[in-house]
């Protein structure tokens, strides 16, 4: 029996494409091969499927975008970024074009991402599954990182930097035994832990045994704290503000004060953490700026047909809070 063809998956599945490169066939772009153009064409009209009798056609005098976030439990607990920083960034730079931006959690594009026919994404702050990287490629979608992705465009923080950055702030200002709280599954933890240990060798004070990491945000807890009081450290390098935030109050109801017995740092200036007391020596993690420059080779991409790979780092800007004082050390 002949498939009933009624939507853009339909004919999708029976020309073995991607929907939005039938969606594009049917609007008439650019940028088709003949070959595919014409397969999808002539099955479309022997299935009398056409863009008059489509649900919803699919035009180009919009551009439709989609901003890919984590989900929406992950940020209730963890509130790092703010959307609207990225959404600003794209208003920007796409000021004078009609456009559509769409949100969606990374859940939901993982559950039915050939369902989104759109003009370009961006990946906020996450990785992708390469059934999904191979839909957007075998569809000539463009999409872009808002962090630092291997083989893949991304624009993201220096997260090694940064984390250089404060690794010497803190042994300029007398620390000597700085641990690291760690995120283990999430990916921007790798170059935040590199950061950690980089900053540690170059100031000779590296101890591995410093080091402790947990599978969910969640798990910081006063067992957590009582590991760094127990191995006498004076000081913490937190994953983000979250970990910090809560290290810091977990750190007080121990019995060791911030900043007085213990300094605690964060990363990545977070909305939700800047009127936390003591306020948080931290790094910006400049969301807008590099959710501009993400919007920026969007466009290029879309309107201009421009093909170029990018692949940059934005330094964060050390923001010094309470959350750190000056100890006086005996030098050698």
């Amino acid at each position: 029996m002949a498939m009933k063809v009624n939507t853009l998956q339909d004919v999708a599945k029976l020309c073995g494409v991607s929907t939005s490169t039938v969606s594009r066939v049917l609007a008439n772009e650019p940028n088709i091969s003949l070959q595919t153009r014409k397969k999808v064409l002539e099955i479309a009209k022997k299935s009398g499927f056409t863009p008059r009798t489509r649900a919803k056609h699919i035009t180009r005098s919009h551009i439709k975008l989609l901003i890919v976030i984590p989900d929406h439990n992950e940020i209730q607990i963890n509130p790092f970024f703010n959307t609207h920083d990225i959404i600003l960034a794209i208003n920007t730079v796409f000021n004078n074009d009609k456009k559509h931006i769409e949100i969606a959690t990374y859940s939901e594009v993982i559950n039915s991402f050939e369902s989104y026919v759109v003009d370009g994404m961006i990946f906020a702050f996450g990785d992708i599954q390469q059934d999904i990287e191979q839909h957007l490629i075998k569809g000539n979608t463009p999409y872009i990182f808002l962090n630092r992705v291997e083989k893949n465009n991304y624009i993201s923080c220096n997260n090694i930097k940064g984390m250089l950055t404060i690794g010497h702030y803190l042994y300029n200002n007398g620390y000597r035994r700085i641990g690291y709280s760690g995120y283990a599954p999430h990916p921007v933890n790798i170059d935040r832990l590199r950061g950690y240990k980089l900053a540690m060798d170059e100031c000779g004070i590296f101890n591995k045994n410093l080091i402790m990491q947990v599978n969910k945000i969640t798990a910081i807890d006063q067992s957590i704290a009582r590991f760094f009081i127990q191995n006498n450290c004076d000081a913490i390098m937190s994953f983000n503000d979250t970990f910090a935030a809560r290290l810091i109050m977990l750190c007080n109801e121990c019995g060791m004060l911030v900043p007085h017995d213990i300094a605690i740092t964060g990363f990545d200036y977070s909305p939700a953490y800047k009127n936390f007391s003591p306020s948080i020596t931290t790094v910006s993690l400049s969301t807008f700026e590099m959710a501009y420059f993400a919007a920026r080779w969007l466009k290029d991409t879309i309107i201009y047909k421009e093909s170029r790979n990018i692949q940059v780092e934005i330094d964060g800007k050390l923001v010094e809070g309470k959350s750190v004082t000056t100890r006086s050390v005996a030098y050698e």
